[in-house]
């Protein structure tokens, strides 16, 4: 998860992007969830996606959880210049799993 750069409550506005161009995928995560640990073993061998940044839901204060209604870790989404394009929330007991990771891979290959 060090790979990659990562996003607080200061880098969103509501439920965009700040300062943000182009299209990204979004990993909402926190460091003790041992769903997120595993999920990105799989990114690593199956993600596609070049850019990706890490929104960092260690803290259960966190602004995020609230503001994306966020209610299970890893959860993914793609922002373009800034703005929500399409979500998956994971699923309790399992997090996200190689097929959301094909979905992201798919969504990129056709835009």
């Amino acid at each position: 998860m060090k790979d990659f750069p990562r996003l607080t409550d200061e880098d969103f506005d509501e439920q965009r992007l700040v300062n943000h161009s182009g299209q990204s995928v979004i990993i909402f995560s926190a460091d003790w969830c041992p769903y997120c640990v595993s999920f990105f073993n799989n990114w690593r061998e199956y993600g596609r996606v070049s850019s990706v940044m890490i929104a960092d839901l260690t803290s259960i204060d966190s602004r995020l959880w609230e503001g994306f209604d966020l209610n299970i870790v890893p959860s993914m989404a793609i922002f373009k210049d800034g703005i929500l394009q399409k979500r998956w929330d994971g699923i309790l007991g399992r997090g996200l799993s190689i097929d959301q990771i094909e979905d992201v891979n798919s969504y990129f290959s056709k835009s």
